[in-house]
């Protein structure tokens, strides 16, 4: 009788676990070049963070303008498909960071622009729509403690191809 409940109990913590790596999100080779890691905001950088700690998360075969205040990295994913990192500093701390995507095909844009809206839903909660179109998301960078924003803007059908931005920066500026 134990031996029949212990398989009982076995089959359930394998269903359960079968059901919880069923429901993991698989991520777009898109989004994960995109986003780069799932730590700090994006790419592994946190608004706050200093020109030395932005520099040595990025590739530096790719950086197109290097100046104290901003730093411009532009990126090929694919044939056709692109994306730019824009970074801005206020007396050497990052305040702004942009990410403009660029695709060959609307729909590309939009899936990518999606999977950014769930993993900030599953990360900072409930987005709100802005006026201006912007879904926008608040958090705290752990580093200076202050607001942060995130907003994201899918404009496809504005661009004529494939488009998204996004823009984390911080409120307190």
């Amino acid at each position: 009788m134990d031996n029949l409940n212990n398989m009982k109990k076995t089959a359930i913590i394998i269903m359960v676990l079968a059901v919880i790596s069923a429901c993991t999100t698989k991520r777009s080779d898109f989004f994960k070049a995109i986003n780069k890691t799932e730590k700090e905001h994006i790419r592994g950088v946190e608004i706050g963070a200093d020109l030395k700690t932005v520099k040595a998360v990025e590739d530096n075969t790719f950086l197109i303008d290097d100046q104290p205040q901003y730093l411009h990295y532009d990126y090929d994913i694919s044939m056709g498909n692109s994306y730019t990192v824009t970074y801005d500093f206020y007396e050497k701390e990052l305040y702004e960071i942009e990410i403009a995507a660029y695709f060959d095909l609307a729909e590309d844009a939009k899936k990518v622009a999606q999977e950014f809206t769930e993993y900030y839903n599953d990360n900072y909660g409930k987005n709100k729509l802005e006026q201006d179109g912007f879904t926008t998301w608040r958090t705290t960078s752990s580093i200076t403690k202050k607001p942060v924003e995130v907003a994201l803007k899918e404009d496809s059908e504005k661009h004529g191809y494939g488009y998204f931005v996004i823009k984390v920066y911080d409120l307190s500026e």
